[in-house]
């Protein structure tokens, strides 16, 4: 099922799944600068039901994701996913990357049935997410040591 959702634009990019370990940099650098490293493990991480994606460039892994299973009550859908860790290294930045690996795991929950895919995003991240058709839902929140954040979702069906 994965070989059929291997999106290679080129021979320098390629989106695979990875291992929760293998994000753990990107994570640091992209979400976590400044904290200690442990501050980037997600307790789902682990878990058979987590998927974990990584967008390489000529080799290099640049951007990673990670999706896992978790329910909001804000929503009625049965089979919810929440993307969490989203980043690309800042040199990356600006070159599609993330809309591309976006995409790729938008794709694959739904092969898998997913009927919404929600997050908490970064105030920062708002546009990005929005430019990818998903929506805002309540007012923003904060996150301790982390920042403001606004709930976003789409469905998936």
């Amino acid at each position: 099922m994965l070989d059929n959702l291997n999106q290679t634009q080129n021979q320098d990019l390629v989106i695979k799944p990875i291992a929760g370990i293998d994000t753990i940099p990107i994570r640091h650098a992209v979400l976590r600068q400044g904290k200690p490293i442990e501050a980037c493990f997600i307790d789902q991480d682990n878990l058979e039901s987590t998927f974990h994606f990584g967008l390489y460039y000529k080799k290099k892994l640049v951007a990673v994701c990670t999706f896992v299973s978790d329910h909001s009550t804000l929503f009625n859908d049965s089979k919810q996913y929440r993307l969490r860790a989203m980043g690309v290294l800042d040199n990356y930045q600006g070159k599609h990357f993330g809309k591309q690996l976006l995409n790729f795991g938008v794709d694959f929950l739904k092969t898998k049935q997913v009927d919404r895919l929600w997050f908490n995003a970064r105030i920062v991240a708002l546009n990005f997410y929005k430019n990818n058709g998903f929506e805002t839902i309540g007012e923003i929140f904060d996150i301790p040591e982390v920042g403001p954040h606004y709930v976003m979702h789409k469905s998936l069906k």
